[in-house]
């Protein structure tokens, strides 16, 4: 059944039946054997299973990582599953090497095996210093499909990529943006809530009544392939060691076409908000890869008219005024979980909504 929990005997069996020693050879040679010992379970959901399995080779020992996709008719596994077959010829340079796709009829899973790719997580302790080593992959990656570049190949990424501009995300950016003026109210007869947003909710929901379109400069920048989620986990290299990274991202369930300076906030500003540590060099942190980026992308034909760093900034409001806020919101009114962000969401939502004229 789709969704059912996969562990070391299915994995044995579906290995089996139907006979993946084949399928790798031509990476790990003939002689490759999968070792039933100390196979690795790194994730099992409802979603996906993502295991760390030892091979035999003839050159030694050697690892793989297979990833199952559970119910592929399932929206996000469909994105990543196309990321890793339609657009491997423009991005496969950034993504972990695909030995072989199984699918299972039975099941309806997709079973991939794919490199090894050690994420930076389990290598370094992971700084905004690191930033300067993955802005440039970045960059070199949001360039490959930037702009008109997307629309030249657009046949491939049709029907399957979600794109910003597209009806059904503008439509879901308006109720969204309805959504957060009601949890925003609910919020207020919250005492504990009370405190945090009094001071400024009149401001906060003026500035979200204008939305959910609030900087055009962003679609002006321009639009490119994005990842959406590049926390250390998905982000991997194999030669940590060297001046130059060879940087690969990983999980690519949240892969779309948006304004291209949301994945630099993806990989800055998310790690900044949870990094009390760092948060008193915000600023200049977010100074230099604003920069670095916008250098980097030069290299590549891309100029950005605006200046860097109010792209950044704008980036980071529309991300949180189109969904971060109503999630913050929502978690904690409905009682899911702890709306850490919403502090510091209303303090730099009063801040930038002074900058920029909101």
């Amino acid at each position: 059944m789709a969704g059912k929990t996969i562990n070391g005997s299915t994995i044995i069996h579906f290995w089996n039946e139907h006979q993946l020693s084949k399928h790798i050879e031509s990476a790990f040679g003939k002689e490759a054997e999968l070792n039933r010992r100390g196979m690795k379970c790194f994730k099992d959901s409802f979603k996906s299973s993502i295991w760390k399995l030892n091979l035999l080779t003839k050159k030694g020992p050697s690892s793989i990582i297979l990833k199952v996709f559970k119910s592929y008719d399932r929206e996000k596994n469909a994105v990543e599953l196309n990321m890793y077959s339609k657009a491997r010829k423009a991005f496969g340079d950034f993504m972990p090497e695909i030995y072989h796709a199984e699918y299972s009829k039975e099941s309806k899973n997709v079973w991939v095996l794919m490199e090894t790719i050690q994420s930076l997580e389990s290598q370094v302790v992971y700084t905004p210093h690191h930033f300067d080593q993955i802005i440039p992959a970045l960059a070199k990656m949001h360039a490959r499909m930037h702009g008109h570049r997307f629309y030249e190949h657009r046949d491939v990424f049709a029907g399957w990529l979600p794109e910003y501009h597209s009806e059904e995300k503008i439509q879901r950016r308006n109720e969204i943006k309805e959504l957060t003026l009601a949890y925003l109210e609910k919020a207020m007869n919250r005492p504990d809530l009370n405190a945090v947003l009094a001071p400024s909710y009149s401001q906060i929901q003026r500035i979200i009544r204008k939305g959910p379109h609030y900087f055009p400069e962003l679609l002006e920048a321009g639009q490119s392939i994005c990842h959406s989620d590049l926390q250390a986990l998905n982000i991997g290299c194999n030669n940590i060691k060297d001046a130059r990274w060879n940087v690969k991202f990983l999980d690519w369930e949240g892969a779309r076409y948006d304004p291209c300076w949301f994945d630099l906030v993806s990989l800055v500003g998310v790690f900044l908000s949870y990094r009390d540590d760092w948060r008193k060099d915000e600023t200049a942190i977010v100074a230099r890869c604003a920069r670095l980026y916008a250098d980097e992308m030069r290299k590549y034909g891309i100029v950005f008219k605006q200046d860097p760093v109010t792209l950044y900034t704008m980036a980071e409001m529309q991300l949180i005024l189109e969904k971060n806020l109503y999630l913050q919101l929502y978690w904690e009114v409905e009682g899911v979980k702890r709306g850490y962000l919403l502090r510091g969401y209303m303090e730099k939502i009063n801040k930038a909504g002074k900058q920029m004229g909101l």
